[in-house]
């Protein structure tokens, strides 16, 4: 191919654009292994991160998955969420379901328990998933009366397990 030496600045010039273009598109994508929900109206935004754990209740036994979100901000003395979930042994991760939710404060050691309105998982690949959350305080709560008393919007992604 024969290229006109003056076409080639301009060649080289659309070439390295279309370069820029397609690094600004993959700085927008979302980040992983974040979270967000809206606690009594107040949205909160933060990371994401998973424990895995075994154990029994009653005798049967479970593989446990703690989900913390720890917000970016300080949000009303808030320190984290904890979404525990629980499967039995050798099933997939999709399996995991949702045991309670908990809101941690930085003043009080007794969490204020939520039971679970909503819960999706949804496998995301490489061994990462994503979800959506929703609750209600739970009446066995060991910190009623207390301030909160619903989680909506709630939504976690690309965590890795």
């Amino acid at each position: 191919m024969n290229v006109r030496p003056l076409a080639t600045p301009f060649l080289a010039t659309a070439l390295l654009l279309s370069a820029f273009g397609c690094s600004k598109k993959d700085a927008a994508s979302p980040a992983g292994s974040t979270g967000s929900f809206q606690i009594d109206g107040t949205a909160v935004r933060g990371q994401a991160t998973a424990t895995r754990s075994a154990g029994s209740i009653g005798g049967t036994f479970y593989d446990f998955l703690d989900l913390d979100l720890t917000p970016n901000q300080a949000t009303g003395g808030m320190d984290r969420l904890r979404l525990r979930l629980y499967k039995t042994p050798g099933s997939p991760a999709a399996t995991y379901r949702l045991n309670n939710m908990a809101v941690y404060s930085a003043s009080n050691g007794a969490p204020y328990n939520f039971a679970g309105t909503e819960f999706t998982l949804t496998d995301a690949g490489e061994g990462r998933f994503s979800g959506r959350f929703a609750g209600k305080v739970s009446a066995s709560s060991s910190a009623i009366p207390g301030p909160y008393t619903t989680i909506t919007n709630g939504v976690f992604t690309t965590v890795q397990f």
